[in-house]
């Protein structure tokens, strides 16, 4: 227990001296200071000039003059304009509140749907349903009239080939009383068929035979257009005439042409009717012609 209790008094004492120690060293480090050496130095003293170049010279006066020219141009650039003072209202402010209403009218306000339409959106929307209804009211339109325009012409086709159809039976009728007048010295032969004479071989010379059909192809090569004609076609057709030398149906043979361009020949037969004055002896009730374009194919 003695030497325990001598152990922390050396340790006291110890810490003690250290602290004092190292405030006796911060004193001295305090007052302790070296003696200034004031002597003068020898040797001559050290002389230094500032010289510039022409350059350096130049290159300072353009500095400045560009700075005077950019200090004159900001004092002429033009300046904002002042702000416009406030307008004062054409009528005096009351001196005093308006005066109360005993009975407001008040309004109840429905209740607010964010996801009803606005009065906007249905006033495009009827405008839209509107232009919509126009539109589809103008192709129904059109496709009446067309659908009119087709059955008539259909109705005219059907009744000019009724009428042309007609015409072939009483002109073949005709022929045929003709015939049988002839045969029977002006009295009709009862319950007898006579036969179609052979139309183009009464004896005739082969001159008119070959005149008749140079006049044959000039007439229908006159009456056809070719426009939309390709080149180099050849279309061969069969057309069936009566006595006076109108067509009364046309029969495609070997012709490569599409609808158009079939449209265009049977127009070309149909037109005008064949030649017949002058060649009643050689004539026939079918014919074969070839439509050639050009001329050259056919040659």
């Amino acid at each position: 227990m003695a030497r325990k209790n001598s152990k922390q008094w050396q340790a006291l004492l110890f810490t003690v001296g250290l602290h004092a120690g190292f405030v006796l060293l911060v004193y001295l480090a305090s007052v302790w200071t070296f003696m200034p050496d004031d002597r003068p130095s020898a040797g001559e003293p050290v002389q230094a000039t500032l010289s510039f170049s022409a350059d350096d010279l130049a290159k300072a006066r353009k500095s400045i003059r560009k700075a005077e020219l950019d200090a004159k141009a900001a004092a002429q650039a033009p300046q904002p304009l002042p702000s416009p003072r406030p307008q004062t209202a054409d009528q005096e402010l009351q001196d005093t509140a308006q005066a109360w209403i005993d009975d407001p009218q008040l309004e109840v306000q429905e209740a607010v749907n964010k996801n009803a339409p606005q009065p906007s959106d249905k006033t495009r929307e009827q405008e839209l349903k509107q232009k919509q209804g126009q539109v589809e009211l103008t192709e129904d339109i059109k496709k009446d009239a067309a659908e009119e325009n087709r059955q008539r012409l259909k109705a005219q086709l059907d009744a000019v080939k009724k009428d042309r159809a007609e015409a072939a039976r009483q002109a073949q009728l005709a022929e045929q009383r003709l015939d049988e007048l002839a045969g029977g010295d002006g009295k009709k032969a009862p319950n007898k068929t006579p036969a179609e004479p052979p139309s183009g071989q009464r004896g005739a010379d082969e001159t008119l035979r070959n005149k008749y059909k140079s006049a044959l192809n000039a007439a229908a090569r006159s009456n056809w257009n070719t426009v939309q004609i390709p080149e180099q076609t050849r279309c061969q057709v069969e057309f069936t005439q009566i006595r006076g030398g109108e067509v009364i149906d046309v029969r495609f043979l070997a012709c490569p042409l599409d609808g158009p361009g079939r449209e265009s020949v049977e127009r070309a037969l149909f037109k005008s009717p064949m030649p017949f004055a002058g060649f009643e002896q050689v004539f026939q009730r079918k014919v074969i012609l070839t439509f050639c374009y050009p001329d050259e194919v056919c040659q």
